[in-house]
């Protein structure tokens, strides 16, 4: 498929405002490989420090490992190299969109279907939960919160959430 056929998987959905409460927003085509093994072998061929502490995030300019697991991590923005034996690198950019929401009103809109106290972390946290009844990987930064979510599910967890908003 050539890049001036690609959609998002959310390329028709018209999020509304909400003014300096809230904002919700599509970014897609983020490039995110799921990596598996050692966490000191994947580093190495990586160049990125892998976290190593249950739900944290390593940024490293352009590039973000998120701790899914014990030998279990996503890393955003990256392209996968060649994987050393006992490790595994799998490209996994097209199963995924990732929405933002930001905003003073985030947590709010996510307590309505998430079981996890977001009140409770961090700056940079991550972690994998249901939300609306839908697997999701979340992903704080900052005053925002990413959700990575599955591409056959992504309009219905935008449609929950402009619900959730109002």
């Amino acid at each position: 498929m050539t890049d001036s056929l690609r959609r998002s998987p959310l390329h028709a959905f018209a999020f509304p405002s909400y003014g300096a409460r809230l904002a919700i927003a599509e970014l897609p085509f983020t490039c995110q490989l799921n990596v598996r093994g050692a966490a000191d072998i994947a580093s190495d061929a990586l160049g990125v420090a892998l976290p190593v502490t249950p739900n944290t995030v390593t940024p490293v300019g352009a590039v973000t490992a998120l701790w899914l697991g014990p030998d279990e991590w996503l890393v955003l923005g990256l392209a996968p190299p060649t994987a050393p034996p006992g490790v595994s690198f799998v490209d996994v950019s097209a199963q995924r969109t990732t929405i933002v929401l930001s905003g003073p009103s985030r947590l709010d809109v996510l307590a309505h279907g998430c079981a996890l106290d977001l009140e409770r972390v961090g700056q940079q946290w991550c972690a994998q939960t249901e939300l609306a009844r839908t697997n999701v990987i979340l992903w704080g930064v900052e005053e925002s919160v990413h959700i990575l979510v599955r591409a056959s599910f992504a309009r219905h967890l935008a449609t929950w959430l402009v619900d959730a908003a109002g």
